[in-house]
């Protein structure tokens, strides 16, 4: 993704009390996460590089947010399903075809990947309607072209 809807509101209530720092390395998460579409290192000299986290400040910073709005991913999808709340077999598609990529390891913020797997449905969708209305324009323009050439007129 290369866009996500920020909700003021609803960030301000969750990120109230963080510090200047720890605001930092959670957007700077976020916008990854949001990014690539895959969890962030768990690994945390991975993670303290990726969100340049140099200092012991922005270390301390990074470990809090983690804490409190990341968790490792599980190794079984149940447990997903059920974070996730995915009763549906097409959400729980939904979900394998986008964490199909990953390399079954890391941290994943669940609202954000709520967000990720409705805007991949979104995009599913969007391509299956091009496709079909690129079929329909094609299979009319092969249709005009064989009435031009059964009246005789010349294809323009």
């Amino acid at each position: 993704m290369n866009f996500y809807k920020h909700y003021i509101g609803d960030y301000g209530r969750s990120t109230g009390d963080l510090s200047l720092s720890e605001h930092g390395a959670y957007r700077l998460m976020l916008d990854h996460f949001y990014g690539i579409g895959k969890p962030l290192p768990a690994e945390k000299k991975s993670l303290y590089r990726l969100l340049r986290g140099e200092s012991a400040g922005d270390r301390a910073a990074i470990d809090a947010v983690c804490i409190r709005f990341w968790r490792s991913l599980p190794p079984d999808l149940d447990t997903i399903y059920e974070w996730l709340k995915l009763d549906s077999q097409e959400a729980q598609s939904r979900y394998k075809k986008v964490a199909a990529e990953w390399d079954g390891s890391g941290l994943i913020n669940i609202r954000a990947l709520l967000e990720i797997l409705s805007a991949a449905a979104i995009a599913e969708k969007n391509r299956e309607i091009a496709i079909d209305r690129e079929e329909k324009r094609r299979l009319k323009r092969a249709g005009e072209t064989c009435k031009q050439y059964d009246t005789g007129a010349r294809p323009s």
